[in-house]
This record gives structure tokens, C-alpha cells and sequence, in this order.
């Protein structure tokens, strides 16, 4: 029987390097709405809407992980050139996660069967947020610990991962950081590859069941 596991979330991946406050249109050229882009609404097969923290805001049951749609490949290879250019991505995220719930937040694909190549994991279980990459077939993990993200509590969350930096924000208040011995973005590139949300390398890292919302 699967573990129910409780999880909203709201995400934008945005290029900050990149910004002026003046210029808009070069905003919306550098921050995605990985929802949107990822074309999950009412109708994709596989999830259902609910009705989310904010009530103008939807959310989504995921019931089936196979169906969930990869981010579009043209905004998805902009993602990816964006950061390589920036060295980099800042992820914002809104977000409630059920006690000793373990799951992926985003993902990237390569061609091939279980060619995982990123994902970003909130382990309540272990109280880390859980950067993984993989570089020439090897497995790297790196854990910012004591995130207290598994709390089933809403949680405004900022992840910098930009130059040898990879830092957690909950608020405005800095819960860990770690500097990368190396930059793996470099190894990404927007050919062949797919990026997902929800969707783990494994079985066990899927989130289950309930809501994902965006803002």
C-alpha cells in the first residue's frame, strides 16, 4: 500500500544575474513558472485539481507519476543555456510537506532509461534538503541539514545555487549553506534531456499524493 504523503508546493526558477527591475520584459524572459511551463492544469491525465492554499490559486492531485508532462523543451533549453550563462538558478518555492515525507522537488532526465542527471530532494526524513547530481555515470550528493522543511507547516523557501554556492532560505532566514567543489551545471545541456516536476529517480522519491499550487 502506498504512503500518503502530503505536499504543496508553488515553484518559479528565476535568473537573477539577469534582472533589471526597469526592464520587464527581460524579467519575464528569465523567470518561469515551471507549472505553466510544465503544461499541468485540470485537464493533464494523471492529476486533479483541489483547491490550494490560496483560493484563486489551483492545486493538483498527482495520481499517476508517469503521466506528469516534462517542462516544454524549447523553455527547457532556455533554462538550461540561462544556467550555464548565470552560473546558476535561484528556485522560489512555496510549500507544505507532511512529517518523514521524502520526495523530489525538480528533475532532470537524460536520454535512455533511468539516466538521471539532477534532482533536488526534500528529505524530511532526514531533515536535509538533498542537492544530487550525477557527472560521467557518478553519483554525488549534497545535504543542507536541520531545513526543518517536513513540518507541515507552509514554508516560503529561496534555494541559490549559483557560482560554488548552494544555499537554503526559509523567509528570509539563511538555514545552511555549502560551497560546491565543482560547478556540475556545466555538464547540463538542453539536448535530449527533459526536466520534470514531482517526478524522483526512484520510486520512493515520488510525492505521492495531494497538492502542488502555484501562486
Amino acid at each position: 500500500m502506498l504512503q500518503r504523503n502530503l505536499f504543496w508546493l508553488s515553484v518559479f526558477i528565476s535568473f537573477c544575474a539577469s534582472l533589471h527591475a526597469q526592464d520587464e520584459e527581460k524579467e519575464d524572459e528569465t523567470t518561469f513558472d515551471l507549472f505553466e511551463i510544465s503544461n499541468i492544469n485540470k485537464k493533464t491525465i494523471g492529476v486533479k485539481l483541489f483547491r490550494g492554499q490560496d483560493s484563486h490559486s489551483p492545486a493538483y492531485r498527482f495520481l499517476r507519476f508517469d503521466h506528469i508532462p516534462p517542462v516544454r523543451f524549447e523553455k527547457m533549453k532556455q533554462i538550461m543555456d540561462l544556467m550555464q550563462i548565470n552560473e546558476g538558478f535561484i528556485l522560489t518555492a512555496s510549500m507544505r510537506q507532511d512529517k518523514l515525507n521524502r520526495g523530489t522537488i525538480i528533475s532532470i532526465e537524460g536520454p535512455g532509461i533511468s539516466n538521471r542527471l539532477f534532482e533536488l530532494v526534500s528529505n524530511g526524513r532526514a531533515n536535509t534538503l538533498d542537492l544530487i547530481y550525477w557527472v560521467d555515470g557518478t553519483q554525488n550528493v549534497i545535504s543542507l541539514e536541520d531545513v526543518d522543511l517536513s513540518d507541515s507547516q507552509w514554508k516560503n523557501i529561496t534555494v541559490q545555487l549559483t557560482g560554488e554556492n548552494f544555499n537554503l532560505y526559509v523567509g528570509c532566514d539563511l538555514m545552511d549553506n555549502f560551497r560546491l567543489e565543482e560547478t556540475f551545471y556545466e555538464h547540463l545541456s538542453g539536448v535530449n534531456n527533459k526536466m520534470y516536476l514531482a517526478k524522483g529517480s526512484i520510486r520512493e522519491n515520488h510525492f505521492r499524493v495531494r497538492h502542488f499550487s502555484v501562486f
